[in-house]
């Protein structure tokens, strides 16, 4: 199993498995993977706008 830490929300952190290629979360993590907090949100909106400029 090898730890990877999801690409847009760091601090949710999961188990690949490269011989089944199964992803594994722990309680919750699913869950946090769905739901953005204030300052992701405010991100990915900054992000947007620089984008359009």
């Amino acid at each position: 199993m090898l730890r990877m830490a999801d690409k847009t929300q760091f601090h949710i952190e999961y188990e690949f498995c490269p011989t089944c290629l199964g992803t594994f979360f722990d309680a919750g993590e699913f869950k946090d993977l769905n739901e953005l907090t204030f300052g992701e949100r405010f991100k990915k909106m900054v992000d947007i706008w620089l984008s359009v400029r």
